[in-house]
């Protein structure tokens, strides 16, 4: 059921409630208003204030200023919504102003509120509310509004207060910018206009070798040392501090020390990594610098080629990781590393210079080898370097690096190169059983062995008799080239018409492919001396008889070693270790026994090598060789390899102790070797008086040819007498008779 008030209620209803309550709605949205404006009036010096402090505390950088200029402008917008828009715009009903006049006025009794919702319509349920009834409510709340004020519910003084607080705080504005136009300016420029100004202040402090981003490169490893100019008009002593921190979290702070009046000076130690810092001292604080740890070029990666020159035939060859070559003359070198950065410049260098032109290289990429340099570059920058080097000198050298920062490499890589020229060919000449002397029948084996690394040219075989001019052997199979080449030639002196007392030199040679040589490789010449056979066999039993005689020394020298080990045994103990004197002096017998086997061993070789000679100059006989062979060098070598052999381990054996049984074998190993020794040295005085009777018959027949040279010369002188005195009958003198 709809209430409609009569005319003249409706006039009150509007002059004592609607139109009271419709101005306190435009007065508190006017406040509200003030009071926003206030607050954005606040934030907005606020954030500046912020800002300028930020700034001029810590220098920021442009992108930074305009990074907090979009945080400031976003928070700005925050404030202006929150703090009026939303303020202002929020909707603001007759309903709840008029409980807002209830409760400011209890004496209303919630008149106003109830009016205004029965004015509304709002009276319940239509079959209940009386239409008298609600207009005699209507009339009574007019009548009870009647006298109250509805602005008295704001707060005037508040709203007095924010406005004047908002004119303040923007005179303050104004003063601050009236006051200190430079310092406002210069706020305005940097963060409103992103111009990089710098701050006004007395003092002026400018790091040295930074660039305008406030960075500089230095070298890893180096000391770092920073230096600053003072400019301005600063006080007579500026204190300054350099604070550094850096990302790994170390942090500190170091005293710069004042040198002049411009100049500030501080060591930071040895630079590892990049160091932030900033410099405060008196009023300047400067921005933010940052000091680049950077690595200076070196050289990660090496690979030297060595091209053989074209006569050697060979391929070229690689090394890695390489500093020291030998490179044969006449190679060709090259020389590739990879850097750990990009070069711009790069040189090999030793002692007097550069040597050899560098090539900047790209390594590793998708396309080859790129040259730097080429054209569309603007720098000459490369991760590797190459040299190639002609004609390599030894010395030691290095290579120069300059990277794009202007840092030169320290302690570089040094190749040490050795020239190495190619060595003479190596000849080796053996002949087999052949000594000193030989004899005119002698047929001389000849073992040729000729090795060049790099190849052959020629080979040659050369004898020469006497004074007379050498002559050159023929040797067949040999092909130029060839790096090694094995002959064997028997030489006939028959055919070479060598007769005794002649000597006769034999000598190999080669020459190599070196177009700078060649270079010539000669054996040791082999001089020998042509005896007749008579002679040869004298000088082949001479030395038989030398070996015969140290032989006899040997035997002696058993027997002395059979009598010590008697005396030793005597006192040795039985089945317990030895005192350690007694058990050292078992051990030097020990080492005479094997002594002893290696003097019987080289008298074995001695023999051997007179049958060689003897079978190599045809003066060996059938007895001959079964009888050095088979009575004289088989039992030395048995001698030496098992009787004395086993004799040694036995008195070895006796340093721990010896049983009977040891004992006894003892006696029988020193027994059967000195019988041995006996048999062997019959042997050779067997032999020796038969060479002796020989010798005496062939003097014996000497001398009776003598005779008879003598007989024959005597019947001839008398026969020419005779014939000559029936020549001249006339002559009476005698010739004095010759002696037969």
């Amino acid at each position: 059921m709809s209430v409609v008030p009569a005319d003249n209620l409706t006039s009150q209803l509007d002059q004592h409630l609607f139109a009271p309550l419709a101005k306190l709605r435009r007065r508190c949205r006017l406040y509200l208003a003030v009071e926003g404006v206030f607050q954005i009036v606040f934030a907005m010096i606020a954030a500046g204030f912020g800002q300028l402090m930020l700034d001029r505390s810590f220098k920021l950088a442009v992108d930074q200023r305009a990074v907090l200029n979009a945080l400031i402008v976003l928070f700005w917008l925050w404030t202006v919504y929150r703090s009026f828009l939303l303020r202002v715009a929020r909707p603001l009903s007759d309903t709840a102003l008029a409980v807002i006049v209830d409760r400011r006025n209890p004496r209303l009794e919630d008149r106003v509120a109830t009016a205004v919702q029965f004015a509304a319509g709002k009276v319940g349920d239509a079959a209940t509310a009386s239409p008298d009834l609600v207009r005699a409510v209507l009339r009574d709340a007019c009548d009870a509004a009647a006298g109250v004020r509805f602005l008295d519910v704001l707060d005037h003084r508040r709203a007095r207060r924010r406005g004047a607080e908002t004119l303040a705080l923007l005179g303050l504005v104004v003063v601050a910018f009236a006051m200190a136009p430079a310092l406002m300016g210069t706020y305005f420029q940097r963060n409103w206009l992103l111009q990089d100004v710098a701050w006004p202040k007395r003092t002026h402090i400018h790091p040295v070798g930074f660039d305008s981003k406030g960075r500089r490169r230095m070298p890893r490893g180096d000391d770092l040392e920073v230096a600053a100019k003072i400019s301005g008009n600063p006080p007579p002593t500026v204190t300054a501090t350099l604070r550094w921190w850096t990302e790994s979290g170390r942090r500190g702070r170091e005293r710069m020390t004042q040198l002049g009046d411009t100049r500030l000076e501080v060591s930071l130690g040895q630079l590892t990594e990049d160091v932030h810092f900033r410099i405060v001292g008196d009023d300047e604080r400067t921005r933010e610098f940052v000091v680049e740890a950077v690595e200076r070029p070196r050289i990660v990666q090496s690979l030297a080629r060595i091209k053989p020159p074209e006569y050697t035939g060979l391929d070229p060859i690689s090394f890695e990781q390489s500093t020291v070559l030998e490179v044969l003359r006449g190679s060709t070198l090259e020389i590739e590393v990879r850097l750990n950065k990009p070069v711009r410049e790069a040189r090999f260098v030793g002692s007097d210079g550069p040597v050899a032109p560098c090539e900047l290289i790209a390594l590793g990429g998708a396309g080859g080898e790129t040259r730097a340099g080429d054209a569309g570059e603007s720098a000459p920058v490369s991760a590797g370097v190459r040299v190639c080097w002609q004609e390599p000198a030894s010395g030691s050298y290095h290579f120069e690096l300059v990277d794009a920062d202007g840092l030169r490499n320290r302690r570089p890589v040094r190749f040490n190169i050795k020239l190495v020229p190619d060595q003479a060919p190596d000849v080796r000449m053996e002949l087999a059983g052949v000594g000193e002397y030989i004899t005119p029948r002698a047929e001389l084996p000849i073992d040729l062995r000729f090795e060049d690394a790099y190849g052959l040219s020629a080979i040659e075989l050369w004898l020469s008799k006497d004074q007379e001019p050498p002559r050159e052997i023929p040797l067949e199979g040999f092909e130029p080239r060839r790096r090694e080449f094995q002959v064997a030639v028997t030489l006939a002196v028959k055919s070479i018409g060598l007769s005794p007392g002649q000597r006769l030199t034999v000598w190999a040679r080669a020459e190599d492919l070196d177009p700078l040589g060649p270079n010539v490789g000669q054996a040791q010449p082999v001089e020998l001396t042509v005896l007749s056979w008579e002679d040869f066999l004298t000088e082949m039993a001479r030395r038989e008889l030398e070996l015969r005689r140290e032989f006899e020394r040997l035997i002696a020298a058993q027997r002395a070693l059979r009598e010590a080990l008697e005396q030793a045994v005597v006192d040795l103990p039985v089945d317990t270790a030895p005192p350690a004197r007694v058990a050292q002096r078992f051990a030097g017998l020990s080492r005479r026994q094997d002594a002893h086997a290696g003097r019987c061993s080289l008298i074995a070789r001695e023999y051997g090598r007179i049958l060689a000679e003897m079978q190599t100059s045809k003066a060996a006989r059938p007895g001959d060789e079964r009888r050095m062979r088979d009575r004289i060098m088989r039992p030395l070598g048995t001698l030496d390899g098992a009787t004395m052999s086993e004799a040694g381990a036995l008195i070895a054996a006796l340093r721990q102790g010896a049983t009977a049984e040891q004992r006894a074998r003892l006696e029988t190993a020193q027994a059967e070797i000195l019988r041995r020794m006996r048999e062997i040295l019959a042997n050779m005085l067997e032999w020796e008086g038969y060479r002796e009777a020989v010798a005496l018959l062939r003097e014996i027949i000497a001398s009776q040819g003598e005779t008879r040279s003598a007989t024959v010369e005597a019947l001839e002188n008398q026969l020419e007498e005779i014939l000559g005195a029936l020549d001249d009958p006339d002559d009476n003198s005698k010739p004095p008779p010759r002696k037969p």
